[in-house]
């Protein structure tokens, strides 16, 4: 029966599983509290739990089938906590991922640390154990949340409680009444990865909120890789104000189209090779160079001070070591492939194309 064989001891859950003990520590990072404050530990029936917190939770499927595939090999490994309301009523604090893994696997109960006391007592005591649990930053928000809106505790109250400082807590709250439910939806779902709500859709909510608005209808039946995420920001930023529009309308093609260009590019790479991309960086030094002849008056005029002018003709003097450099190893391999003369090709492509009066007498 799932619970049996439960121990505890320092802070280490002990599970008898098929006869044999196995130690675990949390998948979802809950633990009992220490030795000294555990609290009755039982079996309760899933239907006995309320579901308050459930709006501050993402739902993470794949942790769930994970959490699943455990448990239907070893059992429940480790207590949800919750929150006596009543004889037969508890309200669920933490191990919400657990809960679904259960039903999931229809289990009709769930092994349980009862707590007692008050329910914002209660979340703060999961927020401070910060130790043995790793957060989603919205997760966070929405409880730090709840805890200033619904039992009307100060910022500052909050930091001192959860053993942080006040910027951290008001950060978070900041965070949280900057999304929209529409997106947080999206997020408790797991449609949208917070790094995509916090560092793109945040940022274009707060500059075109339309915009925001219908990225996140378009984006809700798809998913985007972070990288895509990155991508699809990064040339939004460039874009005029028609290209944004037609990217928020169709994120997806816009990003089939790009990879699509990406894809063309790397293949022109690959048919040029090493010459191709020597061709183009030498062009590319060739305009650099006629630019830079343009300033060569101006920059070293007479009036120019004499530590300028130093730093200008030391900075050239090194160019010119490089591009020296440069020359030596072309006539050096030019001239193995000319034994005969081993500057000959490179003085015929630095000549140019001879004519019949540069020819010697026959």
């Amino acid at each position: 029966m799932p619970g049996q064989g439960l121990r505890a001891a320092g802070g280490v859950i002990f599970v008898e599983v098929r006869g044999g003990w196995s130690i675990d520590f949390p998948v979802e990072s809950e633990r009992v509290m220490d030795s000294g404050q555990l609290r009755e530990v039982k079996e309760i029936e899933i239907a006995q739990l309320q579901l308050r917190y459930a709006h501050t939770r993402i739902e993470w499927p794949q942790r769930v089938l994970a959490l699943a595939s455990s448990i239907e090999r070893f059992g429940q490994i480790l207590p949800v906590i919750v929150l006596r309301q009543g004889d037969n009523r508890f309200v669920l604090i933490d191990g919400y991922l657990r809960v679904k893994a259960l039903k999931r696997c229809l289990r009709d109960t769930v092994v349980a640390e009862i707590w007692e006391g008050k329910e914002e007592e209660a979340l703060v005591a999961i927020l401070a154990r910060s130790h043995s649990r790793k957060w989603d930053l919205l997760e966070e928000a929405a409880l730090l949340r709840e805890l200033h809106d619904q039992y009307h505790l100060s910022q500052s109250r909050i930091a001192s409680m959860v053993g942080r400082k006040q910027g951290w807590v008001s950060g978070r709250l900041a965070l949280s009444h900057a999304i929209s439910e529409d997106l947080l939806e999206l997020i408790r779902k797991g449609a949208l990865s917070t790094w995509a709500a916090t560092r793109v859709l945040v940022p274009i909510a707060r500059a075109i909120p339309e915009h925001a608005r219908v990225l996140s209808e378009n984006l809700s039946k798809v998913s985007l890789s972070t990288r895509e995420w990155a991508q699809f920001f990064h040339h939004y930023q460039k874009a005029n104000r028609k290209q944004r529009e037609n990217m928020v309308q169709d994120p997806v093609l816009f990003l089939k189209a790009l990879r699509a260009k990406e894809d063309a590019v790397e293949a022109k790479s690959l048919k040029e090779g090493l010459e191709g991309k020597w061709l183009r960086d030498l062009r590319v030094i060739g305009q650099m160079l006629r630019g830079l002849l343009k300033d060569v008056a101006t920059l070293l005029s007479c009036g120019q001070s004499h530590l300028d002018r130093r730093i200008l003709l030391s900075a050239f003097e090194e160019s010119k070591e490089h591009f020296m450099k440069l020359e030596k190893q072309i006539r050096r391999y030019d001239g193995d492939d000319h034994p005969g003369d081993e500057a000959s090709h490179f003085k015929s492509l630095s000549a140019g194309s001879p004519t019949p009066a540069d020819q010697p007498n026959p």
